[in-house]
């Protein structure tokens, strides 16, 4: 497969030196949007402008839909008035929206004006939603049908205005007002016997999302009814568009790499690595490296406020990078296992008394054995039988704390609705360091009798 692609990009810049336009577009004609999209990427912007006028205006603006945004931007700049009329005409509504939220207001305002009246309507009612909600997302580009077509007419009225759809596998019923009353499958339409109405068979048993719905939620409805299309209302009910599954496949992988790098204790970056400056990425890195620094050092102070117990037994110092590496590694399973739930809808609010008492024995279970496990540790290292009985205990009361924190953590910050991500990785490491060695210094002061 990769020997098939190098060919083909090896003779499409083959007949590009050559200036063989005639064959180019013979080429292009037969290629994936895809395909042509990463054949043009790594192109001089020049050459991708000559590549572009030899598409016709559909695939131009499919490929051009499957850009970065960067690339995007850097096009529009060398197209011509006509060139940028064409694609930003055909783009999918929600697809150009998603170009006009990261261009610079003035380029936007341009491009607009480029627009026909229809799709201009079309462009400022969706610019004048919220970012991230499903009003951003939805495309207006939907099949509506009455209640009293039958099959057959349905089935013309779909033949006749489906081409520029963005889906034609569902038709959406509504009455005179413009509400949602049905949803009518094209298998249905075409299995039903051509005179029979299409409100005697659609489905009235259906979800819907508003256009003020956060876009993460509207991909949980979506994979939690198995859908490939989400009708979308307004405030007054009415039905303004729809959301389709490729949508939401886009959501799905932004939020997920957000949510990575809010583990990683990073700040998302808006473009792809290469494309990201130098000093963005680093001020990105360095906001959140400075903030666990400071709160890091919440450690020093109390390993500082705890010195004498050092002092005096020594053996106790070795086995701290044990404990918290153990308490930490526990408290980021326990994380990982509760901001996958919530984000999955498993695991909701109400569930909190449920799964604090199910993360109490889980701990308890796991801090058993890695109690049992420590005092053996301890017990080879230093013959002080005291010191494995310090360990030993510090690590399983530790770990039970560990993941009670890692459990509440996340719940709290989803109450709060700040993402749950950001109490996983460095973030929940440091606050688990600090009260696993206050637990293991307490334990120890109580064993050995000492007073500080």
């Amino acid at each position: 497969m990769e020997d098939q692609e190098a060919k083909s990009n090896e003779k499409i810049e083959d007949l590009i030196a050559k200036r063989s336009y005639f064959e180019l577009k013979t080429v292009l004609k037969d290629m994936l949007a895809y395909d042509i999209m990463e054949t043009i990427r790594p192109l001089e912007t020049g050459v991708q402008v000559i590549l572009f006028r030899l598409l016709n205006k559909d695939t131009a603006a499919e490929v051009f839909s499957l850009l970065e945004h960067e690339e995007q931007e850097n096009l529009l700049r060398q197209f011509g008035t006509d060139e940028i009329k064409q694609i930003i005409e055909e783009m999918d509504p929600d697809d150009r929206t998603d170009l006009f939220d990261e261009l610079p207001d003035e380029m936007v305002k341009r491009l607009i004006r480029h627009l026909s009246p229809d799709e201009r309507k079309i462009a400022n009612r969706l610019l004048n939603y919220p970012e991230d909600s499903a009003g951003r997302l939805m495309t207006p580009e939907f099949i509506e049908l009455r209640k009293d077509l039958t099959a057959e007419k349905a089935l013309t009225r779909i033949q006749k205005i489906g081409l520029n759809k963005e889906t034609i596998y569902y038709s959406y019923i509504t009455d005179e007002k413009g509400m949602l009353i049905g949803i009518v499958s094209l298998k249905d339409l075409l299995l039903a016997p051509p005179d029979k109405p299409i409100e005697d068979f659609m489905e009235t048993s259906f979800v819907s999302v508003n256009t003020f719905d956060d876009q993460e939620d509207v991909a949980k409805v979506l994979s939690q009814y198995d859908l490939n299309a989400l009708p979308v209302k307004d405030k007054a009910e009415k039905l303004v568009g729809i959301i389709t599954v490729d949508d939401v496949v886009d959501v799905i992988q932004e939020e997920a790499e957000e949510d990575f790098h809010k583990m990683a204790g990073i700040e998302a970056p808006e473009d792809p690595y290469f494309s990201t400056k130098f000093f963005t990425l680093g001020r990105k890195r360095a906001l959140w490296l400075i903030i666990l620094l400071v709160t890091s050092y919440l450690s020093s102070v109390v390993l500082k406020h705890y010195s004498q117990i050092l002092q005096i037994v020594i053996p106790l110092a070795f086995f701290i990078p044990m404990l918290t590496g153990t308490c930490g590694n526990t408290g980021m399973q326990s994380a990982t296992l509760i901001i996958r739930g919530l984000a999955t809808g498993d695991i909701q609010l109400r569930d909190f008394f449920k799964v604090f008492s199910r993360e109490i024995l889980m701990g308890g279970f796991l801090g058993v054995i890695l109690g049992v496990f420590s005092f053996v540790r301890a017990h080879f290292i230093d013959v002080n039988p005291f010191i494995g009985i310090a360990v030993g205990i510090a690590v399983f009361t530790s770990v039970i704390v560990a993941n009670v924190i890692g459990t509440i953590l996340p719940i709290l910050l989803k109450k709060l609705k700040i993402d749950p991500a950001i109490s996983a990785g460095p973030f929940i490491s440091t606050i688990i360091d600090v009260t696993s060695l206050i637990l293991y210094f307490e334990i120890a002061q109580i064993i050995f009798n000492i007073k500080i």
